[in-house]
């Protein structure tokens, strides 16, 4: 199935033409008074699902930088400099194992 998007591009032509006549009728047929505003054509919506919603707020949370322990992170590469960092295998494992079932 085909679809001509010619069309299209001229009917928003034709419609921007259009509403700027009707712009310049109002003007002049109201000068002395104020134009009446534009109706709105109603029928389309968008809905913002709480998803969306929760990742914008998320990523405006990232663009304003997240606080960083630097003491923490400071002792850690100090510990892993010097050898003294142990991994507890077990513990690693168990997180590794929880966060592969998040993403199933």
């Amino acid at each position: 199935m085909a679809i001509n998007l010619t069309n299209l591009n001229n009917r928003s032509l034709q419609l921007d033409q259009a509403r700027s006549a009707q712009q310049k009728t109002n003007v002049s047929a109201g000068s002395s008074t104020q134009a009446s505003p534009q109706r709105i054509a109603q029928g389309d919506s968008v809905n913002i699902t709480p998803q969306a919603k929760s990742l914008t707020a998320m990523e405006h949370d990232l663009a304003q930088g997240t606080p960083v322990n630097e003491s923490k992170v400071e002792s850690l590469k100090k510990a892993i400099a010097d050898g003294s960092y142990q991994v507890d295998a077990n513990k690693l494992a168990k997180n590794m194992s929880n966060f592969e079932s998040l993403l199933a």
